[in-house]
């Protein structure tokens, strides 16, 4: 199996020979930059642009990639932060700031010394000549503060970076011969280069340091094999580190259509050549709003379609003319920790197997809907672990690591983690009675049953030839309540509320009790409503219960599951729209 490491910088190289492509090329990176200084060409300042838009956001552009700053200085070239750029910032270390503004002057000293550039000789005069002090004189010096900034000379409209010659230098630089003790065998070309000792931050994990986190990084003696500090440990060349880096920043943007978040997961894919796939694979994950939008309900129409003739067996080209069976897919999850990255997943697969995987998910969860008009067919991955397992059902309470392993279960047409069946129990026994047993959460369940026990039996809707123990008293705890609510109406604490957990759980000690204090509700819905419910109620009894003769003393994990369903689907039965000659009867 191929490594992530190699199919990103494939990826990237894809990326690269594509002229409309919006990856950085090499040795450029794209950052978040605020304002521009414009100087003229004796490097006096005479305007700071702001270029943020109108909700004060700095503008995305590509520039001389950023390398990873440690604790030491380390300046980047034409662009960085004011307390680089100006020797001044907000980080209250005066000592440092003048160390920042004095490596930055210098190593643009170095690099543009012998260059006949009217664009470089500006910028050395500037930094020749710049005083911080002179920073207390701008007009917008609160919000210019520890911005990222670039150069513009005031005659152009190109900024430093973009100009040719210095661009050339940048490059010259960056792929200059290397030492060689800084030679080795690279992990991912498997050719003698020059090794990376600090690869570059990845940005957009969330919940990773927002300066950027590692995948590849050593910091304890105890990783250190042969001698080998750093990411010798790992070699992987330059290049390479700037190729996956730049490919994983790309694709981990905010709002990317190559970028899903799930829980603490954000998971990135992509595919081995061009493909629509690319943008329409993500709407598997979170189907579009059918709002007022004409694309979004065609989009939200194509994605089902496709799952559809998926489910009834039709080839992937079948159901979508534009998707090919045999594109390669590859799918990467990250989760932060602290400075660095953990895997969580990597699959790769036919974009026909993934999808074909997909189907096979949304058929497992596929159950009754309580009210079709607000409750999707093809519940998101997000919303339904957020109505599950999350408390207060919010995303950001999503338990730490469910969101990668329900990833790998979707796509991967593994088994649903143990952990996701408990918790959605402990969430039914916790929440108010309205969220109890909701239609995400009975689906949730019909799905773990079907892949991780095997069930056979149809468990879609209300099925009375259901034998389990636990689906025959879930039904009859529906029934109970249901009789509570024909007596009593609507009440602050009734059986759902009081005693769902209890009798999924230890029925032999809760439902003689409720059984007795059903009869109450019995006689009071016979004397108020009609004379026949106590004969068609005891019916129902008989009809559930058939040759039960105890209660168990307990019910397993599975059968409480079961349980659920059974009231979930009882309930509906009890609720769903009669026809008129049918009520009149009743």
């Amino acid at each position: 199996m191929s490594s992530y490491l190699n199919e990103l910088c494939r990826f990237y190289a894809r990326m690269q020979n594509d002229p409309s492509s919006p990856m950085p090329h090499d040795g450029m990176s794209a950052e978040n930059i605020s304002f521009v200084l414009n100087i003229d060409e004796n490097g006096q300042l005479l305007k700071v642009e702001d270029i943020r838009d109108s909700k004060g956001r700095p503008k995305r552009m590509f520039v001389p990639a950023a390398a990873k700053r440690t604790v030491g200085v380390l300046p980047y070239f034409l662009w960085d932060n004011t307390g680089y750029v100006l020797g001044v910032d907000g980080k209250g270390k005066p000592q440092r700031t003048v160390q920042t503004f004095d490596a930055f002057r210098k190593q643009h000293e170095d690099l543009l010394a012998d260059c006949d550039d009217i664009h470089a000789r500006a910028l050395l005069a500037f930094l020749h000549d710049w005083k911080p002090e002179q920073f207390n004189n701008l007009d917008n010096r609160d919000a210019l503060l520890d911005s990222n900034v670039v150069f513009r000379l005031n005659t152009e409209k190109c900024l430093f970076h973009e100009v040719s010659a210095l661009k050339d230098i940048w490059l010259k630089t960056l792929h200059k011969t290397p030492d060689v003790s800084a030679l080795g065998v690279c992990l991912v070309s498997g050719h003698l280069e020059s090794i990376a000792r600090i690869h570059p931050s990845i940005k957009g994990v969330v919940g990773a340091q927002s300066s950027g986190a590692a995948l590849v990084s050593f910091n304890c003696a105890a990783f250190t094999s042969y001698g080998k500090e750093q990411s010798a440990n790992s070699p992987v060349s330059e290049h390479a580190a700037r190729a996956y880096t730049s490919a994983l920043n790309y694709l981990l943007q905010r709002d990317h259509e190559q970028m899903v978040r799930i829980g603490d997961t954000c998971m990135v894919f992509w595919a081995d050549k061009a493909s629509p796939a690319e943008k329409l694979f993500g709407g598997f994950f979170d189907f579009p709003p059918a709002a007022a939008k004409e694309q979004d309900n065609a989009q939200v129409q194509r994605l089902q379609g496709i799952l559809q003739a998926l489910r009834r067996g039709a080839s992937l080209n079948e159901a979508d003319r534009e998707l090919e069976s045999g594109s390669r897919f590859y799918v990467l999850g990250l989760a932060p920790n602290a400075a660095r990255l953990s895997v969580r997943f990597w699959l790769t697969d036919t974009l026909d197997v993934l999808l074909r995987h997909v189907s096979s998910w949304y058929e497992d969860l596929r159950i009754e809907r309580k009210f079709p008009d607000s409750e999707p067919e093809f519940p998101p991955l997000w919303l339904l672990l957020s109505q599950t397992v999350a408390a207060q059902g919010k995303i950001e309470n999503i338990p730490p690591g469910i969101g990668g392993q329900m990833i790998r279960a979707f796509l991967g047409g593994s088994k649903l983690p143990e952990n996701v069946f408990g918790t959605v129990l402990q969430r039914i026994h916790a929440d108010k009675a309205d969220k109890k047993v909701q239609y995400y959460r009975a689906a949730l369940i019909k799905a773990y049953l079907r892949r991780n026990l095997k069930e056979v039996n149809d468990m879609t809707t209300l099925n009375t030839e259901e034998q389990s123990m636990g689906y025959r008293l879930g039904r009859l705890f529906a029934l109970l309540d249901k009789t509570q609510q024909d007596a009593l109406g609507t009440v602050n604490a009734g059986l759902r509320e009081r005693y769902i957990g209890a009798a999924s759980a230890t029925p032999r000690l809760v439902f003689p009790m409720l059984l007795r204090l059903t009869q109450h509700h019995v006689t009071k819905v016979r004397k108020n409503r009609f004379e026949g419910f106590e004969v068609m109620f005891n019916k129902t009894i008989s009809d559930i219960l058939n040759d039960m003769t105890d209660f168990p003393a307990t019910l397993p994990l599975a059968e409480q599951g079961r349980f659920m369903l059974g009231y979930y689907h009882q309930t509906n039965a009890f609720y769903q729209k009669k026809s008129d000659t049918t009520e009149t009867n009743e």
